[in-house]
């Protein structure tokens, strides 16, 4: 979801990637459905571990569970390094899925805003 915002708000200024810990395997249709309810193109995601994105080449690193997740990036990458607590809507009612893309916007606007 991250990854679509990301690109969406970038207009095509950033190159975003999203990762997880422990991978699905599958994007879920409620997050299709979500990200479409706010106009953003959905298409191309797929999911993915860390070990599939190049983080040594990212600017910018966002870890959406807090501080913990930023103990897997390497410290000497030189990134900016954000920790924000967003919850994971897995699970969750399709409802929350758009709360969380919501929330999701807020902080990447801010974050593009700053950085660009």
């Amino acid at each position: 979801m991250a990854e679509a915002l990301a690109r969406g708000l970038g207009g095509g200024r950033v190159e975003a990637f999203s990762a997880g810990l422990t991978p699905t395997g599958w994007i879920s249709r409620d997050t299709v459905t979500a990200l479409g309810e706010l106009g953003y193109e959905p298409g191309g995601l797929r999911s993915k571990g860390l070990g599939d994105v190049p983080v040594s080449e990212m600017d910018v690193v966002v870890s959406l569970i807090g501080p913990e997740g930023l103990t897997f990036i390497p410290r000497n990458i030189g990134a900016r390094l954000e920790s924000w607590r967003i919850p994971d809507p897995f699970g969750e009612d399709p409802e929350v899925f758009v709360t969380v893309a919501r929330r999701l916007e807020r902080r990447i606007r801010q974050l593009l805003a700053d950085v660009l």
